[in-house]
């Protein structure tokens, strides 16, 4: 089913990362109030991490509105986001595995968060047309959308030599993931940013080749954003 709606996109390009940024900016700032708005007068919420991190953004397929984005921290000598607001049992590093990264500022528009049917285009954030169908009467869970990020990090993981996964997040969340068969291994004490957040290590490649978790979805996991403005 996501396939049908949905395209993840890796932001390779400065106008795909301000999209990025902007979406961050209405989840954030506005839906949330997580941020101060103030702060990013041209509507983009950005931070120190976004100079070594990998961005991705998810696509309406019918309407061509972007309503979620995704990214991957690149772990460097500066401490991960995980790393400074919790107490782990184990020290994050690069290692012969692999490189390591924190999942960070998964999120959906608040509209896409409260659907559950998609015979309508939701109210994302509109930047060109992508021509296709959908049925009225169709399905697809805005959990599928999150799956198709998490897929879209395992393939870029497996394709650039990432291993290790660190990831905080709401108990909620967890067994959402934890029951779709992500294994998350718990790494220290639940800590307080926004909320109690747990924080999580995971296996990149494994999961990546758990085919139990995708069974026959989310077959394309992400395309490049600058091979979409020469179509």
């Amino acid at each position: 089913m996501f396939d049908h709606y949905y395209e993840v996109f890796l932001a390779d390009t400065q106008q795909s990362k301000e999209i990025h940024y902007s979406i961050r900016y209405h989840v954030y700032c506005e839906e949330m109030g997580f941020e101060n708005k103030d702060d990013f007068p041209l509507e983009q919420e950005s931070d120190e991490y976004d100079g070594h991190s990998v961005h991705f953004i998810v696509s309406h397929k019918p309407s061509g509105h972007w309503v979620g984005d995704m990214r991957l921290i690149i772990k460097n000598e500066q401490l991960l986001p995980i790393e400074r607001l919790c107490v782990l049992n184990e020290s994050i590093k690069n290692d012969a595995s692999g490189l390591s990264v924190e999942i960070s500022r998964l999120c959906l528009l608040k509209e896409i968060r409260r659907r559950s049917t998609d015979g309508l285009p939701p109210f994302g954030i509109g930047n060109y047309h992508i021509n296709s169908q959908v049925a009225n009467n169709e399905r697809c869970d805005n959990r599928d959308i999150i799956w198709g990020m998490i897929y879209a990090a395992a393939k870029y993981s497996f394709n650039h030599d990432i291993a290790h996964w660190y990831y905080m997040t709401t108990r909620a969340l967890d067994k959402v993931l934890r029951k779709g068969g992500l294994d998350m291994v718990v790494i220290g004490d639940p800590c307080q940013h926004k909320g109690v957040r747990y924080p999580f290590k995971m296996d990149a490649l494994s999961t990546y080749h758990n085919d139990l978790i995708w069974k026959g979805d989310y077959n394309k996991g992400y395309s490049l954003f600058s091979e979409l403005q020469h179509h």
